[in-house]
């Protein structure tokens, strides 16, 4: 299976982390390459959202996991998804996220995705996803909203 992943701990109660993933519009807060980010359908199993990227792509995400762990979405237009996984552990005291991306690769041929995924893809996607946790853990140590591009920029959404 193709994936990437990135994490990170706190020193916060594990229902600190979920209140601020579950909260609509919540991206806006620590995504860095977020324009906008709309509640459409909220809150629970069947929500959707849909985020504006700095660069004008536009995607909707649909959730179809919601438990106190977390939840599974699938983003994506009409040509590209993938599944991410927005896990929570911890307790009263300590907690921590791990955001994991499963994009749909859309070559056949097993020889070409692996190369364009180990190449290209793999690294773009692993950028991104560093960079959108990095912005959690600012924000939740912080209080303070990330600014569009805080931690560098993405050549596929900036």
């Amino acid at each position: 299976m193709y994936y990437v992943e990135a994490s990170a701990n706190f020193n916060k109660p594990k229902k600190v982390i979920e209140d601020a993933i579950k909260k609509p519009g919540c991206l806006e807060d620590f995504h860095p390459f977020c324009h906008s980010n709309k509640a459409l359908s909220w809150p629970g199993k069947n929500s959707e959202d849909e985020i504006i990227y700095l660069n004008g792509v536009r995607y909707k995400r649909k959730f179809f996991n919601w438990t106190e762990n977390g939840y599974d979405l699938e983003i994506g237009g009409s040509k590209r998804k993938a599944i991410v996984n927005w896990i929570i552990k911890g307790n009263n005291n300590v907690s921590s996220l791990l955001v994991r991306i499963n994009p749909d690769l859309p070559f056949k041929n097993r020889f070409i995705k692996w190369l364009v995924w180990n190449l290209y893809i793999k690294l773009s996607i692993q950028k991104y996803i560093n960079h959108v946790v990095k912005g959690f853990k600012f924000f939740i140590e912080t209080g303070d909203k990330v600014h569009s591009n805080q931690f560098g920029k993405h050549s596929w959404f900036s």
